[in-house]
């Protein structure tokens, strides 16, 4: 089994099944995904989806409900976004394909995740910071990606990722960055699958800001904010009525039960069954705390624990967050890498009340079909055994695979080699 690091993404199959994704520390992404709807403790996987790059992953569905994934990737000088998505509803995945390299807009300068929203219409919008900001959109409905187009960065300041992207309650995207002294930037679109505005100041609580926002609608639609200081403690904003612009100013969030040591790495939120958001964080100490909304769309729990496992969830190379997911039937699924290199979740035991504790996730060795490929050519095979979450070796030259082993029907474990030998097909 790898030695997972950083923080796990979670998103939902068409089918209501969750999907699990975290690298290992050598940088190599792994996934894992729920064998039957709404089960916690049924997992298939891990399978190596033979793509490297930098934590956490991001993904998102497309329009039509297949997911999409993006990752960051390159060297210095060379910044790529490598992107991949299923082939079909709820089942198998693409090769990687990487989209043009990101225009460099300061040499050395970081390059971080990307974030993601979708339009009204269900296309896709990526975004990338790396001292400007650039954005690549879907050319079609669930299909491709344009080049990246600059918005550029406010005045005196360079923006850094990762990107956090959202859609506002009327159906606008809004994306948020923190430039280099710890300030908080957004752009917005002016309507609906429209335009971008340029740069709005959203300033800082009085202390530098740091790493990704975390950012959830609530029931009546308004957008809630919420970003970590470099002093350990929660930010949080939140629109005053949907589609205003308005915003409610600075809070600091929790701030008589904030943990001792302080809150790392960024927060995740999300909606639970009965609308309520729900909010994560990983402490200096190791445990996962939780706050939730009171009522729907309003008033905020203190912090509470919910604990550790593993040596706790501070590992000391990769501080990172928790993944959270939601399952077909409305419960919250939670995930963490922890200090021995395992990965842990933890579920609400019915929608909107109650957590398990926490378990490792140690999923069941699925198998899979080998795809028959004798007379493909080699692209087509190529694409074929990955969508069956398998992995290949080509020999040979020439245009058409002529052998392979396993041969076609064979099931093998997922993650198994087919080799191919190619050459070329006498007429």
């Amino acid at each position: 089994m790898p030695t997972f690091s950083g923080a796990p993404e979670v998103a939902a199959s068409g089918d209501g099944r969750l999907e699990l994704f975290v690298f290992d520390i050598n940088g190599v992404l792994w996934h894992a995904w729920q064998a039957q709807w709404s089960d916690s403790a049924d997992w298939g996987g891990w399978c190596d989806l033979g793509q490297s790059g930098d934590w956490p992953a991001t993904v998102a569905p497309n329009g039509d409900g297949r997911l999409a994934l993006a990752v960051a990737a390159g060297l210095p000088g060379h910044q790529v976004v490598q992107s991949a998505s299923q082939t079909a509803w709820s089942d198998g995945w693409s090769g990687w394909a990487a989209l043009p390299p990101v225009p460099q807009a300061q040499p050395g300068l970081g390059f971080f995740a990307p974030g993601v929203a979708a339009n009204a219409d269900g296309r896709l919008e990526l975004f990338v910071a790396n001292g400007a900001l650039w954005r690549s959109q879907q050319t079609a409905w669930s299909d491709g990606w344009s080049g990246w187009q600059a918005h550029g960065a406010p005045s005196g300041a360079l923006v850094r990722g990762p990107v956090m992207a959202g859609r506002s309650g009327d159906g606008r995207i809004e994306v948020f960055v923190i430039d280099q002294h710890g300030q908080l930037w957004n752009i917005r679109q002016s309507s609906a699958n429209g335009s971008y505005t340029g740069w709005n100041a959203f300033g800082s609580p009085g202390v530098a800001l740091d790493d990704r926002p975390g950012l959830a609608r609530s029931a009546d639609g308004r957008l809630e904010l919420f970003i970590r200081g470099t002093d350990g403690h929660l930010y949080h904003q939140q629109e005053t009525s949907v589609g205003s612009f308005a915003w409610s100013g600075w809070d600091t969030f929790g701030a008589g039960s904030t943990p001792a040591g302080g809150l790392i790495d960024h927060p995740v939120v999300g909606p639970g069954a009965d609308g309520r958001l729900e909010l994560f964080l990983t402490g200096a100490d190791g445990n996962i705390y939780h706050a939730w909304q009171t009522q729907a769309s309003n008033g905020w729990s203190a912090w509470v624990s919910e604990g550790s496992a593993g040596g706790g969830f501070n590992n000391i190379l990769e501080p990172a967050a928790p993944g959270l997911g939601r399952n077909g039937d409305g419960r919250l699924e939670l995930f963490a890498v922890a200090r021995d290199g395992n990965l842990y979740h933890k579920w609400q035991t019915s929608a909107g009340n109650g957590w398990s504790p926490w378990a490792q996730l140690v999923p069941q060795a699925p198998t899979t079909t080998v795809p028959g490929v004798v007379g493909h050519d080699v692209k087509t095979a190529t694409n074929e055994i990955l969508a069956a979450h398998l992995h290949v070796q080509a020999h040979g030259s020439g245009k058409w695979v002529v052998s392979q082993s396993p041969v076609g029907d064979t099931q093998v474990p997922e993650g198994s080699t087919v080799q191919l030998t190619v050459g070329k097909i006498d007429p």
